[in-house]
């Protein structure tokens, strides 16, 4: 059963959150833009991460920033909840913007006007530096992978055919309430997936999410970074799926899981990445217990069935930045074919 969205708010005003980590040679194109679009009543605030807050000292030169806050290094979650709390019971709208972004004139205002009431969060497209989509909200896989929905593809050819599962952190708006209400990004992700994670857990409370496409953001995007970015990427997997996922979605998933698991410790050791992945699953059991107990408060919160919470997950694999190995139709066949199975069970379960 789905719960009804919360109403939406009188007022549009924006906070627009930063949180910024070695971004100087960035930051001051984006505050001026940020400037020429800021209206009476909206909030700017900076989160600078970097022990050297060299980001942190052009802010507080920008007229356009009302806060800045000199951090240690606490990750992106953490980041924006910090800069979040401090401002977000003057407006109504959160913005999360990454420090390396780039938003087409007026791209600001069609995400402060562009988001229709059922949508508790919303972002706009995200393009590459050479013009293409770098993320039309985010994908969410049976295996748990996320990647960027609509990833090189020509903006002009973009349809919503329905509503986007998660949405991309480097260009989120959010309604103040519906942030509140899940408690903001959880910070034990450091980075990557927390914006996987919170989109989820929205949509598993009866939430609604959007893409406002006339509002464009170049990202200076690049996909395999660092062996640090791989780190995460495998850890934060595991805690997304133990955090949110419902306990009867992950028995019947649970068969799919390990032979997945199989194939990726295959793929880490023809990559070089067994050492990270070794590195990341032990990261993880050290957190299984506090991740266990946030699993118990997000189960708390959520009102969407397990077969709900499957219907969020995509069975294919059509990304092209995974290997084309994993994009065959065989791999096709056999998540699709577990896909129809898994949700035959649950829905057979929810009935009993």
């Amino acid at each position: 059963m789905q719960a009804a969205p919360d109403a939406a708010p009188i007022g549009d005003r924006l906070g627009i959150v930063l949180v910024a980590y070695d971004n100087a040679g960035s930051i001051e194109r984006l505050l001026q833009a940020l400037g020429e679009e800021k209206r009476p009543g909206d909030r700017i605030a900076l989160v600078d991460n970097h022990p050297a807050h060299a980001c942190a000292a052009l802010a507080e030169k920008s007229a356009a920033v009302d806060l800045v806050i000199r951090s240690q290094n606490v990750g992106f979650g953490a980041g924006c909840n910090q800069g979040a709390a401090a401002i977000e019971d003057e407006v109504e709208l959160l913005l999360f913007l990454n420090p390396d972004s780039s938003p087409e004139p007026g791209s600001i205002a069609r995400l402060r006007e562009g988001g229709k009431a059922e949508w508790a969060a919303w972002s706009g497209l995200l393009l590459l530096p050479d013009g293409r989509i770098n993320a039309a909200g985010n994908t969410i896989h049976l295996s748990g992978l996320s990647w960027c929905a609509g990833y090189g593809e020509a903006p002009s050819d973009y349809r919503a055919e329905s509503a986007p599962v998660a949405l991309s952190g480097a260009a989120m708006v959010v309604r103040v309430q519906a942030w509140k209400r899940l408690g903001g990004f959880a910070p034990d992700y450091f980075l990557y997936y927390e914006d996987t994670d919170f989109s989820f857990r929205l949509r598993s409370i009866g939430l609604e999410l959007g893409i406002v496409p006339g509002a464009r953001i170049t990202h200076d995007y690049e996909f395999d970074k660092s062996r640090q970015k791989w780190f995460y990427l495998e850890r934060n997997r595991y805690v997304f799926i133990l955090r949110t996922w419902p306990l009867s979605l992950l028995i019947v998933l649970t068969p799919l899981e390990v032979a997945v698991e199989l194939g990726l410790w295959l793929v880490s050791v023809f990559q070089g990445r067994l050492l990270i992945r070794i590195r990341a699953v032990a990261s993880f059991v050290r957190m299984l217990p506090r991740i266990t107990r946030q699993r118990r408060a997000v189960s708390r919160q959520r009102v969407t069935s397990a077969y709900e919470c499957l219907r969020l997950l995509e069975p294919r694999i059509d990304t092209p930045l995974l290997s084309g190995l994993v994009r065959g139709r065989a791999i096709l066949a056999l998540f699709s074919g577990y896909y129809r199975a898994a949700a035959f069970v649950l829905r057979v379960a929810a009935r009993a």
